[in-house]
């Protein structure tokens, strides 16, 4: 009985991959999800909200690739909110309106606030049909507001995602393992929820939704906490989740490109997973709790294979505590050794097809220098998962806004 217990704890990690990616590449590949039913036509006024915290000059070089788009201006704003930035990121702002002064909109929130409450500030300023949430150094693809709206010409579709690069994919391990995570996330670990049209998690990064599905959800994402505790991260998770129970159908168009840059550093990578995971075990909780209502809302197929991933790897996590006890030190080694070279080998195989795929996906993305490091980030992604996901259980405290808050606190450091 021992020993098929360990067979088990072995199979699992190998299990979820072929779950989540096997299907999903399976899908990509013999299906049009990959390509869901657009029309290119359907051109409404469309609002890009832009939250903004210690952002700087960057700003706008994601307010300049937006208006670069293939969108008509003068069905395009840009609401733009400062949520209390230490830095100069206001004047950034300021000078962009005064370039574009017919399609960007500035606020400000008095205090700091957190991403969605800016959101929900914008949005009571935007004016567009269709709203599409972003980060504020997210850079926009020529194609991608055409792409993210051509989706809303089905009725039912309340909420596209798309797929979201990595700028600085060679910098280090920790952006080279994010950018393979992105990739084998969009391009194909969501389709197999895509296919169903229950996408259970749009990017935050890139979040597109009809404005009045937006109002419908806005108070209950903003009101959610945690056993009374207020909660300011995880709202692209919840927002999603919300309108899913609603009846809405959300999807993921991979056609759909803008690029960001990941932390390269890895106090703020692993304060960023750590928000992550808290975020989406919060939200596996939330449904276990509330079964019955998912099933007679979503249907049985959609919940499954949304819970499937979370459980697994709770499970495999938890399983670090007893592995010792249970099977030995030799043993548990063993099991975790095996785990470990089958993600190293993964994410070298991921970095292959990168490489081949990426240039026609999203063009302009920088390709991988050296595939065979992507081991190296094979084993930081499996032994970060498995130590945040723990850390997560234990700490469903409020995260921060973003990683972008070290002005703010080397400001609290040496005063005003």
């Amino acid at each position: 009985m021992l020993a098929a217990q360990q067979h088990v704890w072995h199979l699992l990690p190998v299990l979820l991959i072929i779950f989540v990616f096997g299907v999903g590449l399976l899908l990509r590949l013999t299906t049009s999800v990959g390509a869901p039913i657009r029309d290119y036509g359907y051109q409404p006024r469309v609002s890009v909200l832009l939250p903004v915290f210690n952002e700087g000059a960057h700003v706008l070089e994601t307010i300049e690739s937006i208006l670069a788009t293939h969108w008509p201006r003068d069905r395009l704003e840009i609401v733009a909110i400062d949520d209390c930035s230490a830095d100069d990121s206001w004047d950034y702002l300021e000078r962009a309106a005064k370039r574009y002064p017919d399609v960007i909109r500035l606020m400000k929130n008095p205090v700091n606030s957190g991403k969605h409450v800016s959101l929900s500030h914008a949005l009571q300023e935007s004016s567009g049909e269709i709203v599409i949430c972003i980060d504020s150094d997210c850079i926009f693809d020529k194609n991608v507001i055409r792409e993210l709206v051509a989706c809303f010409c089905d009725p039912k579709v309340g909420a596209v995602g798309g797929h979201i690069g990595i700028t600085n994919v060679n910098d280090n391990t920790f952006t080279l393992c994010q950018a393979l995570v992105y990739f084998m996330s969009f391009q194909v670990g969501k389709m197999l929820q895509s296919v169903q049209r229950r996408v259970f998690c749009i990017s935050g990064c890139l979040f597109a939704v009809r404005r009045h599905v937006f109002m419908e959800v806005e108070e209950s994402v903003r009101g959610r906490n945690w056993f009374g505790m207020k909660v300011r991260d995880g709202e692209d998770r919840y927002m999603t989740h919300a309108i899913l129970m609603r009846g809405w159908h959300t999807l993921v168009n991979p056609a759909a490109v803008c690029w960001t840059a990941a932390p390269t550093r890895l106090g703020p990578l692993f304060g960023q997973q750590l928000r992550w995971r808290r975020s989406g075990l919060r939200d596996l909780f939330w449904t276990l709790a509330r079964m019955p209502q998912h099933f007679r809302v979503m249907g049985v197929t959609p919940l499954f294979t949304a819970l499937i991933p979370e459980l697994f790897t709770v499970l495999w996590a938890l399983y670090l505590f007893t592995a010792v006890p249970l099977m030995g030190v030799g043993e548990a080694i063993r099991c975790v050794v095996l785990a470990l070279l089958t993600f190293c080998s993964m994410f070298i195989v991921w970095a292959l097809a990168y490489n081949r795929c990426i240039r026609e996906i999203a063009v302009g993305s920088e390709p991988i220098i050296n595939p065979l490091k992507a081991g190296l980030a094979g084993a930081w992604f499996f032994m970060d998962s498995m130590l945040i996901t723990l850390l997560a259980l234990l700490t469903f405290d409020v995260g921060s806004w973003g990683t972008r808050d070290k002005v703010e606190k080397r400001q609290a450091l040496v005063g005003p």
